[in-house]
């Protein structure tokens, strides 16, 4: 850092340098300049920008659209369809349209929209109510942040399992006769064995009677 120089000092040394004097904070008091090449300036800030870019996840409003006199099977596809724009953290617009005599029960369309958001209550947060629009009525939700969304390429868990001289031991004790005495018993102790007489001592006689 040099400090606070006059303008020309500033030119001269960039030019001395063979370099470019830049001013990277504008709105500072005095302004901050760098000498440095400003072509290598530009191209690290654009990269900088094409980076962020693509880390950048653009979310949109899909819209999902209903009757009040839906059945149980179309309900139940809508709703799959629900959870798939919620699971990739897309807000959803439902629009419930009425035609001709409907109008007159607009209570019944509300009663599917409050069943859309009781079973979602876990997983939304109602950026906007059901209200009229004309002849339909809308209701917007949202995904609650925090919760984990889809994420493209993920990989399955791996599962640990046995090696497999456990399984071959398993299966050879499972094979095994039921009624067989157990492997692995303790020995029976053997009693002693006699041993010979020293070398030389006799046997004694047993005494006769004299005659």
């Amino acid at each position: 850092m040099v400090g606070v120089v006059p303008l020309e000092e500033g030119l001269a040394r960039a030019e001395d340098a063979g370099l470019d004097l830049v001013e990277v904070s504008p709105n500072a008091s005095p302004p901050v300049c760098k000498i440095l090449d400003y072509g290598k300036f530009r191209y690290r800030d654009q990269r900088k920008a094409r980076e962020a870019k693509k880390r950048q996840r653009t979310f949109e409003v899909k819209e999902v659209k209903i009757r009040p006199n839906i059945d149980g099977h179309d309900y139940a596809v809508k709703m799959r369809s629900i959870t798939k724009f919620l699971d990739y953290g897309n807000k959803v617009k439902v629009t419930l349209r009425f035609r001709g005599r409907e109008m007159a029960h607009q209570e019944l369309g509300a009663q599917v929209l409050e069943r859309i958001r009781g079973e979602l209550s876990e997983r939304v947060r109602i950026e906007q109510t059901p209200s009229m629009d004309g002849r339909q009525m809308v209701m917007v939700v949202a995904p609650v942040q925090g919760l984990g969304h889809v994420t493209q390429g993920a990989e399955p868990p791996a599962v640990s399992r046995p090696p497999r001289a456990s399984r071959n031991a398993a299966a050879e004790t499972n094979d095994a006769d039921p009624m067989a005495a157990p492997p692995n018993l303790a020995p029976v102790a053997a009693e002693p064995e006699a041993l010979p007489p020293p070398p030389g001592d006799e046997a004694p006689l047993s005494a006769t009677p004299e005659t």
